[in-house]
C-alpha cells in the first residue's frame, strides 16, 4: 500500500502540538465577528462618528446653546467723559442684556434688556439649518470611509487565515515526509551496511531526512510567526484545536454586479456636500444680512427699536465660482469611478475565473503525480529502478498536493473576500 501524503496521520510529533489534532470549531466568520467587535479600526471607528453625535447635539439647541458674555473697558483723557467706562453684554440665544457705568461720572450708561435676532434666518439659509444638513452628509462620508477601512482589513484578515491554514496543511504533509524519510534512512542505512545500498543512496536518504527535520522545524516557526500576525487584529485563536477549512462559495454574476466602489459614493455624497455650499454663498451673497433688535431700557424706561443692515459687494465673486468648478470636477470623477465600477466587476470575474482553473489545474496535476509516484513506488520495491527517482517522484507528488492545496485555499479566500471589495 502506498502511503499518502493526504490522508496520513502521525502520532506524537513535537511540532503537531502547536495546533493540536482536536476537532474544528473555530472558522473565519468566527474571527471576522471577534474583528469587527474587538478591533482597534472598530473602536476608531466608532469614535470617528461620535464627533457628529457630539456636534449634532449642540445644533439641536440653536441659538440656545451658549452664553456669550463681553466686557468693554475704556480709559479717556481730555474729553467731558474723562475718566473709566465700562460697557458689559450678557447674550443668551436671541435675549440679551446691555449695562453701562461710567466711574468718573458714576452714571449708568446704558441699562437695556431685548430682543436681538438675524432676520435672514426666516427667509435665507439660516447658519444652524446650513451646519445640521452639512454634519448629516459629513457623518454618511464618514461612515463610508470607515466601511472602506473595515472592508480592506477584513479581506487582509481573510488572505492571514489563508496563510495560516496553508501552513498547517504544509505542516501536515512535511510531518508525512519526515516520517517517510526516517524510515528510508533506516532502510538505506541497514543496506549500505551490508553492501546493498549504494552510497550515494545512502547520503541521498540521509539529506532527505535530515531536510525534512528542518523543514518541519521552521515551518513551526513561521506558524507561530503567523499566529501571533492575528492579534494586529485584536484576535485570539483558540488554544487547541486547528481553524476550520476556508470553504469556497459559488459566485454567481449578481455577486458581482451587487458590489458597488466607496469612492464612487464618497464622490456622490460631495457632490452633495458642495451643492449645499453653493447655495448657501449664494443666498447669503443675495441678500442683505438684516439684524433685528427690539429692547427695553431700564434707565429711561422706554422701548428701542432697530434694524441693522450689512451687504457685501465682490468685482468676481470667487467663491461662488470655486464652487461650481469644484461641482464639474466632481461630476467627471463620479462619471470615470462609475466607468471604474464596470471594469472591477469585469476583472473580478475574470480573477474567479482564474482561481477556478487553478484549483482544477493543481487537482489534475496532483493526481497525475501520485500515479506516478504510485508507479516508481512499485518500481522501487521490485528493484527495477533506482532510488534516487523514487525520491524524485515523492517529491514531485508531495510538492503537487502542496500546490493543489494552496489554490484550493486561494479560491476558497477569493470567495469569501468578493463582498468585502466594496
Amino acid at each position: 500500500m502506498i502511503k499518502s501524503f493526504e490522508s496520513k496521520k502521525i502520532m506524537a510529533l513535537p511540532m503537531m502540538m502547536i495546533f493540536g489534532i482536536l476537532s474544528y470549531g473555530t472558522n473565519v466568520d468566527d474571527l471576522i465577528l471577534q474583528y469587527e467587535k474587538n478591533s482597534y479600526t472598530t473602536k476608531i471607528n466608532e469614535k470617528s462618528m461620535k464627533k457628529f453625535d457630539i456636534k449634532d447635539k449642540a445644533l439641536k439647541n440653536g441659538d440656545w446653546n451658549e452664553i456669550t458674555v463681553n466686557s468693554d473697558n475704556n480709559y479717556t483723557l481730555h474729553s467731558e467723559a474723562n475718566g473709566l467706562t465700562m460697557e458689559n453684554n450678557v447674550k443668551y440665544g436671541i435675549f440679551y442684556y446691555r449695562n453701562g457705568y461710567n466711574f468718573r461720572s458714576k452714571e449708568v450708561t446704558q441699562n437695556k434688556i431685548g430682543i436681538l435676532k438675524t432676520l435672514n434666518d426666516y427667509f435665507g439659509y439660516s447658519d444652524n439649518n446650513y451646519n445640521k444638513k452639512t454634519n448629516q452628509i459629513s457623518r454618511n462620508i464618514q461612515k463610508i470611509t470607515n466601511e472602506a477601512t473595515k472592508n480592506s482589513e477584513i479581506r487582509d484578515l481573510i488572505d492571514l487565515y489563508k496563510n495560516y491554514k496553508n501552513k498547517e496543511k504544509e505542516i501536515e504533509q512535511e510531518a508525512l515526509t519526515m516520517e517517510d524519510t526516517k524510515k528510508d534512512y533506516a532502510i538505506q542505512a541497514k543496506k549500505y551496511e551490508v553492501g546493498t545500498a549504494s552510497k550515494y543512496d545512502y547520503e541521498l536518504a540521509k539529506n532527505e531526512y535530515e531536510n525534512s527535520q528542518l523543514k518541519y522545524e521552521n515551518l513551526g516557526r513561521e506558524l507561530q510567526i503567523l499566529r501571533e500576525q492575528f492579534t494586529i487584529y485584536n484576535i485570539k485563536l483558540p488554544e487547541k484545536g486547528k481553524l476550520d477549512d476556508l470553504k469556497k462559495i459559488e459566485l454567481e454574476k449578481d455577486d458581482f454586479y451587487g458590489l458597488r466602489l466607496s469612492e464612487a459614493e464618497t464622490i456622490e455624497l460631495n457632490t452633495q456636500l458642495n451643492a449645499e455650499q453653493l447655495k448657501k454663498e449664494i443666498i447669503d451673497y443675495k441678500y442683505p444680512k438684516l439684524t433685528g433688535d427690539i429692547g427695553y431700557s431700564l434707565k429711561n424706561h422706554s422701548v428701542v427699536a432697530g434694524l441693522s443692515v450689512s451687504k457685501s459687494f465682490k468685482r468676481y465673486n470667487d467663491t461662488v465660482e470655486d464652487l461650481k468648478n469644484e461641482a464639474d470636477k466632481l461630476k467627471l470623477q463620479y462619471e470615470q469611478k462609475k466607468n471604474e465600477l464596470i471594469s472591477n466587476v469585469g476583472q473580478q470575474m475574470i480573477t474567479y475565473t482564474t482561481y477556478q482553473t487553478n484549483e482544477l489545474t493543481a487537482e489534475n496535476t496532483m493526481n497525475i503525480k501520485k500515479r506516478e509516484y504510485e508507479i516508481y513506488v512499485k518500481k522501487y520495491e521490485l528493484g527495477v529502478d533506482t532510488y534516487s527517482n523514487y525520491v524524485e517522484k515523492r517529491n514531485n507528488y508531495k510538492k503537487a498536493v502542496m500546490d493543489y492545496e494552496t489554490a484550493k485555499n486561494e479560491l476558497a479566500a477569493f470567495t469569501k473576500k468578493i463582498k468585502y471589495y466594496k
